[in-house]
């Protein structure tokens, strides 16, 4: 820890070891509600693995933390607030023991930067898993988030389109007319308002199956417990992003040029988005590729597609044609009544499968 003396390391250590053991604690409380209530032997096995890496982490970055642990001299040992002495329910006790956890984990990501950079990044990743892992839990959802059946219906909730006092009255709408997925994109929203729509979808989707899906923002889809990111051809990597998000959550990457399929890694990314394929209100000065370019990928991987970029009910079939899996609609949708709009769309879609286009694109 450059520019410390051993003072401040022993305090660093403290505090890392402290945290350690109250993630771990916290973690074993939730890990024993998913073996003896809910006994599912997959969830346990999920924190437990958690529980054992943060440990081991812990370890390597603060080595010799015994010799610096004082619990009788913990200031804090003893304190203790009202919501912490009371627990409802089963359910209660695990969203306490799930907060305990992560608070721990970003406080030995921070202090771990004083000691171990390297170290720090796997406290983050455990963070953002656990997220998952907390989502999963509440969901029952423990294989994780998976792609629709093709070809589907992708619905793009745009704030450019729905003003931010409409997105929870816009999301009830696209999950009661039977979209398949939703996106959610706010391109100039802030952080905190980010979060709260995001909030707004999730509980709008739950219990619907629906997987949702947030735009550019890894480490927003990871907190807020989204089942998904979708990154353009200039934001980070899909390695990067899978190393935030897990193995459980989806991954998609845009593709604008045929160079573009080199970043979609069938072991990293769930699907593919292809376009502009028309031209787009929503994105006026992207060149709109057309159908002939999903054909042109739909040629080149095995991956699912997602077509995005001025698809209306005019032009729906002639996309899936071409080899689309998915067709992502924003203005379609979105402009007028959302639920005649994905009427609309959804018989398209099943005409298309009763003249036997579309196989699974997922499990």
């Amino acid at each position: 820890m450059a520019g410390t003396g051993n003072t401040d390391r022993a305090v660093v250590v403290r505090i890392l070891d402290a945290n350690a053991n109250r993630c771990a604690e916290g973690l074993r409380v939730v890990e024993e509600i998913a073996r003896f209530s809910a006994e599912d032997a997959s969830m346990t096995g999920r924190l437990k693995d958690v529980r054992h890496r943060v440990r081991r982490s812990a370890e390597a970055i603060a080595r010799g933390a015994l010799r610096h642990r004082d619990s009788a001299g913990d200031v804090g040992s003893g304190s203790a607030t009202a919501s912490e002495l009371a627990r409802g329910s089963l359910a209660a006790v695990a969203r306490a023991n799930f907060a305990r956890a992560e608070e721990a984990l970003r406080v030995l990501e921070e202090f771990g930067k004083l000691i171990d950079d390297e170290g720090a990044r796997v406290f983050k990743s455990l963070r953002f898993e656990l997220y998952a892992i907390e989502r999963s839990f509440f969901a029952g959802k423990g294989a994780g988030a998976f792609m629709p059946r093709a070809p589907f219906l992708y619905a793009v909730l745009d704030r450019g389109a729905v003003g931010s006092g409409g997105v929870a009255s816009a999301a009830a709408a696209l999950v009661s007319a039977g979209v398949d997925m939703i996106q959610y994109r706010a391109k100039e929203a802030g952080a905190a308002e980010r979060r709260r729509d995001v909030a707004a979808i999730l509980e709008a989707a739950l219990g619907a199956s629906i997987p949702v899906i947030v735009n550019d923002d890894v480490e927003l889809a990871a907190e807020a417990g989204a089942d998904g990111v979708h990154i353009g051809a200039l934001d980070m990597s899909p390695a990067d992003a899978r190393s935030i998000v897990g193995s459980l959550r989806i991954v998609g990457v845009s593709v604008t040029a045929l160079d573009d399929l080199a970043r979609a890694n069938a072991a990293l990314v769930d699907y593919i988005g292809v376009g502009p394929v028309y031209p787009s209100p929503t994105k006026p000065e992207a060149e709109a590729l057309g159908a002939g370019f999903v054909r042109d990928v739909r040629g080149r991987t095995e991956l699912p597609l997602v077509a995005i970029g001025g698809i209306t009910a005019a032009n729906a079939l002639e996309v899936i044609d071409a080899g689309a899996d998915g067709i992502a609609v924003v203005s379609a949708i979105l402009a007028g009544d959302i639920g005649k709009n994905c009427f609309t769309l959804k018989r398209i879609i099943a005409t298309r499968l009763q003249r036997g286009s579309g196989g699974p694109a997922g499990p």
